[in-house]
Formats: structure tokens, sequence, C-alpha cells
């Protein structure tokens, strides 16, 4: 993505950030389900001479991120949209794991570092969980997990691989604190740091996957 392109979804981001801060809810959602629009659209924009079967992967990633979004935001009314949010997520979870697959090669070795910490992560969480959330928690982070997997074994250009491993690695820290402070502990300012984290992260892959698409 251009410079304006950055500035302008980096901008809505921190207007979102700030929405939760002062709990203006309005400008929240206003303003959350228009994230993975933005950076959905500015992807179309680079790709769209070409676009073919994998873009539309990507555009359906951030589709479900959207509907995600969208869910969690009335999660304090009902519990039951924390699961579909979850649900979307794992679904954007399922097409990034799709599209990096297709870039990489099996390498065993660098499956460690993500399954100690999925474990160590589910070791702190399993004894919090309510039982209805137990199994769709589980199922979530093994596939987040594979994703991050995927993601390190891309064989790609240099800077496309190194932005989406960082941005792989941000989305599995933004989701376990979405976790944490859900059932574990109380994380001070965690709406920030899960925000900030996430719009990262999702830039950061949307970003390297542009960079490979262009090689």
């Amino acid at each position: 993505m251009n410079r304006n392109q950055t500035v302008i979804f980096f901008t809505l981001s921190i207007i979102n950030i700030v929405s939760g801060i002062i709990e203006n809810e309005w400008l929240g959602y206003i303003t959350k389900p228009l994230l993975m629009i933005t950076l959905g659209f500015f992807y179309f924009k680079h790709t769209q001479t070409t676009f073919n079967t994998r873009d539309k992967i990507v555009l359906l990633a951030l589709l479900f991120s959207c509907l995600g979004d969208t869910f969690l935001m009335f999660q304090k009314q009902n519990q039951l949209f924390f699961l579909l949010g979850l649900g979307s997520f794992l679904l954007a979870q399922v097409c990034y794991v799709i599209l990096f697959q297709q870039e990489g090669e099996s390498r065993h070795f660098r499956w460690l570092p993500f399954i100690s910490y999925s474990c160590l992560l589910l070791f702190f969480l399993l004894n919090k969980l309510p039982s209805d959330f137990k199994i769709p928690i589980i199922i979530y982070s093994v596939v987040i997990t594979l994703m991050g997997i995927r993601a390190s074994e891309r064989k790609v250009s240099d800077k496309s691989y190194q932005l989406v491993l960082i941005g792989a690695i941000i989305f599995i820290l933004s989701d376990s604190l979405i976790a944490l402070s859900k059932f574990v502990v109380n994380i001070p300012l965690s709406g920030l740091w899960i925000m900030a984290t996430y719009v990262v992260a999702q830039y950061m892959i949307i970003q390297g996957l542009l960079v490979s698409r262009k090689a």
C-alpha cells in the first residue's frame, strides 16, 4: 500500500482505538467495521488489473475478519456474539492458512515455537473457560497456530516473508490478549492493546501479501 493509503488506514484505526478509550460506542460502531473494509478496498485497488483466485481468498479473509469485528462489538450484550465472532475469525484464519500454504513447504523444525506457545496459553486458559467455550477455543487455537506455522514456511522474498510472519505472530498475540483479558486476568487498557496489535497484524499481513503478489 502506498503512503496515503497507510495513513488513512491507521488514522481510522487510531480513531477506533480512541473511541474505546473515551467509551464512545457509536464512534466505535462506525469505525470498527470500516477497518477491514478499508484494507480490503486498498488491496483490491492494487490487484484489480490481474485479480485472481488468490486475491479472492485474501478479500474473503478480510470479509470474515470484518464480520468478526462486528460480532465482537456486541459480545457484552450476549455471549453468543463472542462465539459468532470467534467463528468468523476462525474462517479468516483458514483463509490465511490456505494462502500461506500455497507459497511454502513443510519445515517441521519451525513448528515447535508456535505449538509450545499454544500449549502454554491453553494451559492457563482451560481451567478458566466456561464449558461451552472450551471446544471452540481449542479449535481456534489449533487453527491460528497452524496459521503461524504456515506463515513461517513461506518461500517468498525476504520482505514479504518478514512482513507476513511478524504480522502472523502479532495476530496470535492479539488473540491471546482477547482470551486472557476475557477469561483469566484484568489487563489494564486491554481494548487499546488488543486493537493496536490487531490492526498492525492485519496491515503487515496484507502488505506482505501485496509484496509477494508484485514479485
